[in-house]
């Protein structure tokens, strides 16, 4: 519920772990910024019950099989998509 996204250039901040120098303000255009509405705790609220209810029994559905694998997501984009890559290659 930390982000915020500038209303002119779209680059995002978080308040407390990226926050820019002025509250509200983008630090490289000056634009507005704003909290998107997927970004709300109603809303991811509402996507965690969903996630409890619907996907969390299919993800123990198959680990009970042995047949899925934990994927550390953190880091950047690339890192990420190696360790996929890695991962399905030595399936």
């Amino acid at each position: 519920t930390g982000s915020r996204t500038c209303t002119e250039c779209g680059k995002g901040y978080h308040v407390i772990f990226d926050p820019p120098i002025n509250k509200d303000v983008c630090n490289e255009c000056k634009g507005e910024l704003y909290q998107r509405d997927d970004d709300k705790e109603d809303t991811i609220k509402s996507r965690l019950k969903v996630y409890h209810e619907q996907t969390a029994p299919v993800v123990e559905f198959y680990q009970k099989k042995n047949i899925s694998m934990a994927i550390n997501g953190l880091g950047k984009k690339d890192e990420v998509f190696q360790r996929i890559t890695d991962i399905i290659e030595w399936g």
